[in-house]
Formats: C-alpha cells, sequence, structure tokens
C-alpha cells in the first residue's frame, strides 16, 4: 500500500519557531516516478538543524495520489495574466505537479496553480526539489509568506492575520530559467524590499535542482544544488510564515507550443533549528515589560503602528517604545539565591529604526556594567549581557536607556536571569599550559577573543566556582575557527596589489565581494597571506567568468619549495572556487599568488584567493576533559550542529566550590588548531524524557474593541509549581499560535475575525523539550462585528486631465478590509481597494479616469471591514481641466545626455529618471489645445544623492524663467513653477538641468494647469 510520508522529527519544544501542528508519519514507500529521489535525513544540508516537518508528495490514496489537504491550501484567485486553480494541482509518482494551460478563466487566458502550507514557520532551513517549466510566460518560486483573510488566495482561511514578511526562496521567470531572484520584503509598518541582486546559476528547466534558504534572526542565506549563491540583511519582523510552493502565468507573450505543460516538485522540507536549552532553566527569573518588577521613566508607548501591533517580543507582540533621549526602562528581579546569572535581553527591534546604541547597565554584585547593543542589527533573539554575581534583595537588575553614541528608537520587551558560571578566557577561574596566543580573527562568546593552540601537550582549564552541590549541564562554547585555519584575501585586503591598469567590474565574487578586471595584458596582481602557522596549505582562487575574459588566468604560487603555475579559462565554468594545489608554505608572509593573463588577449578578473590549512576542513575536534564528583570524563565536541554556539558536553554531578573543572587538550598527531574560550556550568535536572502535566484551570474568551475594530483573545491558566516547566504553548484549532513557550499565566491574541468559532488547548513545555497532552478544549466565538468604520480623513481630490487623483488617510480599524470610491454617487470599485495594513499606499493616490472637464464632480471615498460594514462616505468636489500632464513615457518627453532609470518613485508611484551626467537635460513640451495663461507644476523625486538645484527653465510666450528646486527634501509632490502665458500647440516647453553640477538630476512629471 502506498501511503503519504509525511516526516515529522521531534525537536525541542523550547526551539525557536516549530511548525504549529502535530504530524503524522507513515511507512515509507518508493515513488514510481522516474525522477531520483534524495534520501530524507533528519540532518539539514547546512549544520545547525534538523527535520522538523517534510511532505515527500507520495499521495494520500492507495495508489499515491492526491495532494494532502490536511496539510496543504490550494492557490485560489486571479495573479498576474492567469487564474490559479485547484483542478492544475496534482500528486502522483511521488511528485507535486502543477499544470499550466491555456484556457479562459474569470477574465484570464491562462491557467496555473500552486499550494500553500496549512503549517506555518519561522527560524530555520527550509528546501525543495523541483523541475522548472523553460518555454516564456511562466514564473516559479518557493517563498514563505503569512495568510490574511483580506488576500483572496486561501478563501477557507480564517486564521489570525500573519502576514508581516515574505522571504523568496527563489524567484525563476520561464524565459530567463537560469536566472534566479533571491530577495526578501515585510509589510509592517509599511511595505519595504530587501533586495538581491539576480544569480545566474544552472538551467532550471534541464532537470531537478535543489533549492534552499537559511533564515537566522540576522539574515537569509540562499542556496542552489547546495552552493551558497547570496546572503542577505534581515532587518524586517520575525512572524511565522506559511510556506509557499506556486507557478504562475506571468510574462506576455506566452510560448503556447509545449502547452498543457507542468512543473513538477518532488518534496518540501523544514528543518528547525537545533538549539541546546544553554539559556533555560526552571529556575531562570524572567521578567516582561507589564510585569510588576518592570518600570519605566520618561516617556513610553505600546509599538502600535495605524492600529496593529506588528513587532514580536520573546513571548507575545506586548512591546515598549520611545523616542524621548531621556527615557529608561528597569528589570528587577525576584531573584532566587545569592550566585551568577547570565543576563539576557530579548530585542525586539525588527526594523533599522532601532536604536544604535541601546545601553544596558546590568547592576550587579560587583557595580555595575554597560553593554552596548545595535537594537537595529542584533535581530529577534536573545542578547547575553554576560555572566554576573547577583544578590537577592540587593537592587539588582538591569537598565535600558538610549546611549548618547547612537540615535533611533529604544524599545523594551524582556529581560532573563539564568542562573549559572560562566567561565571565559581572561577570567580568574581559568588557566593555560604550554603555547597560547590570542586569535584576532576568531571571536567568542558575546564576540571576545579567543586563544588558540597546535602543539599537542598545550591545554586550557576551566575552574568555576560553584553555588551548590547538585547536577550541571556543562557546555563549551565552539567558535568558527575558519578564521584562523584560512586566510581569505579579496581585493580590497591589505594583502592584495596589483600592477598595470585595472578597473572595477559589475562581476560578483564569492559571496557578493567585489572583482577587478583589466585588458591590460602586462597587468599582475598578486595575493600575499600573512601565515599564522608553518605547514601544508591548499590554495584556492574565486574564478569570475564572464565570455570575453581570457582563456587562460595564470595563477603562480610561489611557496617554501618554489613556485608553481596553473592556467584557468576565465570565459566558462567558473564563479567558483579552483584548487591551485597543495603547498608548504613558512609561517609569515614570504609566499603569494600572483595572477597574469597567459593568453594576452581579453580581460584578466580578480576576486579572492584563500589559503586552507590542511586538517582543517575536517579538524579532529578537541578533547574535553570533565572533572567532576564522580570522577572524569573525557567528552569529544560535536562540532556536526555547527560552530560559534554552546556546545552540550554533558551532564554531571559537581561538589559546591572549586573542585571541579573543564580541561581542553589535543593527542600528539591530531590535526588543526584548537581555540580555548569560554564553558558554562548550568545548574539543572538530569535528561527528562517524561511528558509534564498540561496547565490546570484553562480560560478563554474574546473581548472586542470597538474603538477601532479589533477582537482579542484572552487565554489565562493555572501554571505548573515546581519541576522543569519552562513555559505553556496556546494552539487555535490545533495549530500552535505561540513563538517560544510563555512563562507568564495568559495569552492575548489580536485581529480575531468576527464571528468566527475557535477550539483553545494549552500545554506545558520542560526544559528537556517534552511537551504535556493538551488541556481540554475550550470553545470561543468571536462576536459578531455590526459597527461600520470611521469615514476616512483627509480626503483631497487633485484635478487631472478628464479625471482626477484622491488621497485620504490610513484608516486605523484594525480588522480593515479597504475602500470603496463613488463617482457622482456611482460606486466604481468593485471590490473594496488597497492594502489595509500598509499605509504609504494610500499617498500613491487612487486615479479616478473618465470624468468631463470644466464640470464639478463630486467624488467620495468609504472604509470598508472584513465582515462587510461600510462606513459613511467622505465626499471631496473637484472639476478637471484640458490640461497636459506629460510623463517621463510620454511622447512629449525628450532626454540629452545620459540618463538611465531609478528605483524611486514618482506621481502616483510611476517610474522615474536620474543621471550623474551633470550636462544632460529633460524636456517636457506639451501640445496646448488653447492659448492663455497655465500654471506650470513639476512633480519633484526626492533622494539624498540628488541635485541640491535642479533648474526648471520654462519656455513661454514671453521668453523664459528658471527656477531652482532642491531634489533631497521636501519634494515627493507637485512644485508650481509659476503661471505664465503660453500660444497654442507646442512652442512652450520645460526643460530642467542640473544647476548644482554635482550629485543625481532627477524626472517624473510636468503638468501644465490652465487658469
Amino acid at each position: 500500500m502506498n501511503v503519504r510520508r509525511t516526516v515529522v522529527a521531534a525537536v525541542l519544544a523550547a526551539t525557536t519557531a516549530l511548525s504549529l501542528m502535530p504530524g503524522s508519519s507513515g511507512p515509507s514507500a518508493v515513488p514510481a516516478a522516474a525522477v531520483p529521489e534524495a534520501a530524507v535525513s533528519s540532518g539539514a544540508p547546512v549544520p545547525g538543524y534538523e527535520l522538523s516537518w517534510s511532505d515527500e508528495f507520495d499521495g494520500v490514496d492507495a495508489d499515491g495520489k492526491g495532494l494532502d489537504e490536511a496539510e496543504w491550501h490550494y492557490r485560489e484567485s486571479e495573479k498576474a495574466i492567469c487564474s490559479n486553480s485547484p483542478d492544475n494541482v496534482s500528486v502522483s509518482e511521488g511528485l507535486m505537479r502543477i499544470a499550466l494551460k491555456r484556457e479562459d478563466r474569470n477574465g484570464k487566458e491562462y491557467t496555473c496553480g500552486g499550494v500553500i502550507s496549512k503549517r506555518t514557520f519561522g527560524y530555520g532551513y527550509y528546501e525543495t526539489r523541483a523541475r522548472l517549466w523553460g518555454d516564456q510566460g511562466f514564473h516559479s518560486a518557493m517563498w514563505t509568506t503569512g495568510l490574511a483573510d483580506y488576500v483572496p488566495d486561501t478563501p477557507k482561511y480564517k486564521g489570525p492575520n500573519n502576514r508581516v514578511n515574505e522571504i523568496d526562496g527563489f524567484e525563476v521567470d520561464s524565459h530567463k530559467p537560469d536566472e534566479f531572484t533571491q530577495v526578501s520584503h515585510w509589510f509592517v509598518p509599511h511595505h519595504v524590499g530587501n533586495p538581491g541582486r539576480p544569480y545566474t546559476g544552472p538551467d532550471s528547466s534541464d532537470g531537478y535542482h535543489t533549492y534552499g534558504f537559511e533564515w537566522t534572526p540576522t539574515e537569509v542565506r540562499y542556496y542552489i544544488d547546495g552552493k551558497l549563491t547570496q546572503t542577505l540583511p534581515k532587518a524586517g519582523p520575525h512572524g511565522l510564515q506559511n510556506i509557499w510552493l506556486t507557478t504562475l502565468g506571468y510574462t506576455s507573450p506566452v510560448d503556447e507550443t509545449n502547452l498543457p505543460g507542468e512543473t513538477t516538485w518532488d518534496y518540501f522540507r523544514y528543518y528547525a533549528p537545533v538549539t541546546s536549552p544553554d539559556d533555560e532553566s526552571a529556575d531562570t527569573v524572567v521578567v516582561d515589560n507589564g510585569d510588576s518588577a518592570y518600570t519605566e521613566t520618561g516617556s513610553w508607548t505600546d509599538e502600535i503602528t495605524d492600529g496593529h501591533r506588528e513587532v514580536f517580543g520573546y513571548q507575545d507582540k506586548e512591546v515598549r517604545r520611545s523616542d524621548d533621549p531621556g527615557a529608561a526602562a528597569r528589570w528587577t528581579p525576584k531573584l532566587k539565591s545569592a550566585q551568577a546569572y547570565e543576563v539576557f535581553v530579548w530585542n525586539p527591534s525588527f526594523l533599522k529604526t532601532g536604536h544604535k546604541a541601546a545601553t544596558y547597565t546590568v547592576t550587579h554584585d560587583g557595580g555595575a556594567s554597560d553593554v552596548v547593543v545595535d537594537q537595529a542589527e542584533a535581530g529577534q533573539q536573545w542578547v547575553s549581557l554576560g555572566s554576573y554575581r547577583m544578590t537577592p534583595g540587593a537592587g539588582r537588575g538591569v537598565r535600558v536607556s538610549g546611549g548618547p553614541s547612537g540615535s533611533g528608537v529604544l524599545r523594551a520587551d524582556a529581560a532573563k536571569f539564568v542562573p549559572s558560571v560562566v567561565v571565559d578566557n581572561g577570567d580568574d577561574g581559568y588557566r593555560e599550559q604550554g603555547t597560547w596566543r590570542a586569535s584576532d580573527t576568531v571571536t567568542g562568546w558575546r564576540g571576545s577573543g579567543t586563544r588558540w593552540a597546535s602543539a599537542a601537550g598545550s591545554t586550557a582549564r576551566w575552574t568555576p566556582d560553584l553555588p551548590k552541590s547538585t547536577t550541571y549541564d556543562v557546555y563549551a562554547w565552539l567558535p568558527d575557527s575558519a578564521g584562523d585555519n584560512e586566510t581569505v584575501i579579496g581585493t580590497k585586503a591589505a594583502g592584495y596589489t596589483e600592477t598595470g591598469r585595472w578597473s572595477a567590474s559589475s562581476l560578483r565574487g564569492w559571496d557578493g565581494t567585489p572583482t577587478r578586471t583589466s585588458n591590460d595584458t602586462s597587468a599582475t596582481a598578486t595575493w600575499r597571506p600573512d601565515l599564522k602557522e608553518a605547514g601544508k596549505y591548499k590554495v584556492y582562487a574565486w574564478s569570475p567568468t564572464n565570455p570575453v575574459s581570457t582563456t587562460a588566468a595564470r595563477f603562480t604560487v610561489t611557496h617554501a619549495g618554489g613556485s608553481d603555475a596553473k592556467d584557468v579559462n576565465q570565459t566558462t565554468g567558473g564563479n567558483d572556487w579552483v584548487e591551485l594545489g597543495e603547498y608548504e608554505f613558512a609561517a609569515g608572509t614570504d609566499g603569494q599568488v600572483t595572477v597574469s593573463n597567459a593568453a594576452r588577449a581579453n580581460y584578466l578578473r580578480t576576486n579572492v584567493v584563500k589559503f586552507v590549512r590542511v586538517g582543517a576542513e575536517t579538524p579532529d575536534p578537541a578533547a574535553y576533559t570533565v572533572a567532576h564528583a564522580g570522577g572524569t570524563t573525557e567528552v569529544k565536541a560535536d562540532a556536526s550542529g555547527g560552530t560559534d554556539r554552546w556546545v552540550r558536553l554533558g551532564n554531571f554531578a559537581f561538589d559546591a566550590g572549586t573542585d571541579g573543572y573543564v580541561e581542553l587538550g589535543r593527542d600528539e598527531g591530531t590535526q588543526g588548531l584548537m581555540h580555548a574560550d569560554a564553558v558554562k556550568f548550568l545548574p539543572t535536572p538530569g535528561d527528562d524524557a517524561r511528558r509534564p502535566a498540561a496547565p490546570q484551570n484553562p480560560q478563554a474568551f474574546v473581548r472586542p474593541n470597538a474603538s477601532n475594530g479589533d477582537s482579542v483573545l484572552h487565554v489565562r491558566w493555572s501554571p505548573l509549581q515546581g519541576g522543569d516547566v519552562l513555559g505553556h504553548h496556546v494552539y487555535l484549532d490545533g495549530r500552535r499560535i505561540t513563538w517560544k513557550p510563555v512563562r507568564r499565566d495568559a495569552f492575548r491574541l489580536y485581529e480575531m475575525l468576527a464571528g468566527q468559532s475557535h477550539k483553545v488547548t494549552v500545554t506545558s513545555v520542560d526544559r528537556s523539550g517534552n511537551e504535556s497532552a493538551p488541556s481540554a478544549p475550550l470553545l470561543v466565538k468571536v462576536p459578531a462585528d455590526t459597527k461600520p468604520p470611521a469615514p476616512p480623513a483627509g480626503v483631497t481630490a487633485e484635478a487631472t486631465n478628464k479625471g482626477a487623483v484622491l488621497y485620504w488617510e490610513q484608516s486605523l480599524e484594525v480588522d480593515l478590509h479597504g475602500y470603496h470610491v463613488y463617482v457622482d454617487g456611482k460606486r466604481i470599485t468593485d471590490v473594496p481597494f488597497g492594502n489595509p495594513v500598509d499605509a504609504h499606499l494610500r499617498a500613491l493616490g487612487f486615479p479616478v479616469e473618465d470624468l468631463t472637464n470644466n464640470t464639478a464632480h463630486e467624488l467620495a471615498v468609504t472604509a470598508v471591514d472584513q465582515t462587510g460594514n461600510e462606513s459613511k462616505p467622505t465626499p471631496v468636489r473637484v472639476t478637471p481641466l484640458p490640461m497636459s500632464v506629460i510623463g517621463i513615457e510620454d511622447t512629449g518627453y525628450t532626454e540629452k545626455g545620459t540618463w538611465s532609470g531609478s528605483s524611486v518613485a514618482g506621481w502616483l508611484g510611476s517610474k522615474t529618471r536620474s543621471t550623474n551626467d551633470t550636462s544632460a537635460t529633460a524636456t517636457w513640451r506639451p501640445d496646448l489645445g488653447a492659448a492663455g495663461s497655465y500654471e506650470v507644476f513639476a512633480w519633484v523625486p526626492n533622494h539624498l544623492n540628488s541635485t541640491t538645484a535642479a533648474r526648471y527653465t520654462v519656455t513661454h510666450a514671453d521668453g523664459f524663467d528658471a527656477v531652482d528646486l532642491g531634489q533631497t527634501a521636501d519634494g515627493n509632490r507637485w512644485i508650481s513653477l509659476g503661471t505664465y502665458e503660453f500660444t497654442a500647440g507646442s512652442a512652450g516647453d520645460v526643460t530642467v538641468s542640473n544647476g548644482a553640477g554635482s550629485s543625481y538630476l532627477r524626472t517624473s512629471y510636468v503638468k501644465f494647469v490652465p487658469k
């Protein structure tokens, strides 16, 4: 019997952002597909993750057919040039198939499809394996984003709105099957794009390729066929998101030669972060904002934008913010005993608005210590401030304020105090024997320095002063030692030099680094490393590829035994590491690699060279000896989960005081450097496989907020006392809605949809990752909403030729669905218009067409909520005029000099043009129907690198006049250039030039309005 394989691996319940629904598994069956199947493994293709959930698309019936509709939504609605249809999605022979058809449906000429997971996921590694379509017209993607009832992709979806961000693992247009777009976006408090660069890779239509991306609190790393293709910073918000696998009709004209066609998907897999509970203990004290042990001074408010709570704190969306430079917040815990505590703060900042120098002052037994954190860069995660001894009742705690060296929004959420003893290198309890040196490239715990040694017999010892006799989990911080074992030299490094004529190249190199190019056939470039130790090294060069490059880039390696050369063809097969050989080098800077153009034709290109100590690729793990109350135990550090993290050495019984220790050493003949950093002793019970009990007395109810249309789910319970319970999870209709285990006895979920019924359950989670059975389900009903939203405010109308543009302020109704527009009492919008969570879209305006010039029209705007309640209209009158409006794509617009497209938006969000050619000009020439007096306006785009004097010269019937306008600020609007007389026809014009003679000149629209 062929049954579906939905794989679920046990992962720690405390792990960041696990999937939300309990999974199921069944016996494996070999698919009948003639496609090689990648093996299902609990380990991820990148370290630090393990398989949490997957669908191998083996079907749900005896024949191995059928999509598992318990796990997936079908994508519906119209997009681009196609209509998404569930009929186009099928599962058979171990594959999911998305059909592409030429058929008319819902006003579109093509049908397409896709699936959206019902589970939601967060930080982790995502992967799919697929064969895409190669004829023009279609667009395929694997991406994450949340769901919302106002978006028709999933019409049966009735859960809370979680559409906050989007990560595009890949996007491919079928007419460019080897060009991959890998970007991210976020939608709160308004849409922000986080664009990467296009990546040219394998032909996605020539067979099956593997696509993956790794989402961390600070960045997204993209992979194709296991190769890292791009890394992007991720400053946007965290939010549990759904995965989408889709193929759309997208680009006209469509090549219909081979239709109907299909894309085929072999599997989807989500790997959750493997995190040890090194910062978790049942004796941990957590103080969140809103608790009695949390206080504020100065001006603070809830983090709410346009009525929405958008920032994800440690256990809820209750985050505080302040723009007051004198504001401060303090967490004062009720500690249980006098001992050392590792102090953490949850960094809630999800945008670049976070304070650049948030100063956390830790008050401890030894005084006060300041730790500065850039909230815009630290990611949404716990940030360790260090380990300090604290005495209960002595005012110990943490205070945050905005340091004078930075600026931005100061945010405060939670702090936690974990009873643990940390011994760092350099502390009193740390000792070394043998030859150890400070590393200038490898950092350790909290970014501190590390120590390194290679000689056998060298040891480092950490001796803690433990507060009590009990069992302790022992952790060692395992640094990423590549900085000492690898010497990487790029084109901007001190060890890189050139001879001859060179210039920067637009080609990107290793990990997006810059490349250099030269068509001077006598030019050379040299990479000279400063090697820490003598020994054998493998030498690699990253070789950029381009058809006009040299066919023989000669890399000459100078080493301890002489020199050797290797020719590399830079026209094909590059964009990867090329091994130049394995050589002996002396310590220091005697060795080098020099490249020259042996073909003496075309372009020579350079990027990065690296020297890797032999054995560093797979170094022998260092041996830790743990001396504890029961004797000594030798442990090999397990680096399979990745580096730059705490690695658990085991659970051991220790006596109070300084009898125990951990010692690091290396046996004779082992390979690679060893690094000594920090060791942590966390008092814990032993490993526990028992599930805790469910929380008692759960309660759930919904409380509507009539002032803003929100409905808030309140869940309360009696938490378990004692044991090693860390917190609780809340489930809505079987889907987990809490990101981290909640330590409070209550949880609130905002933006519930009116009129819906839900079942709520609560579970307990212990430190070992065991989760209790759910509590008895509680049935809650969200009250119906009969109150219409407030009428839109700030409605204005701008006249155009035979039309108008409407503007209005964003409604603060939380369950806003959109807006309707009326013209002379008749509604012209079929469905509510606009993205209700993006206030910035209102500034772009809503164009109204087909009005009568010189006739007054009454326009009106209403607000509509999710229930369908519509506000009273807000009217505005406007009289269209026979004006001439000319944009950059109209026939009346011409340019001289060098110009290019710009990403800066113009009027109504249109495209703009820019130039840094200071002699360039642009002209708008109207064809006026009648002579007379016209007021002339220019839409002035803004950017910080724009000219401070864009000179607009108006040529009119009486001569010409010039007006200088700065394009750096106070623009993005119509600005009058004056009122002038014009003859009929096209004798008049407006020409813009760069009056400042520097920076960028930009163009958008000009209009001539009759007076």
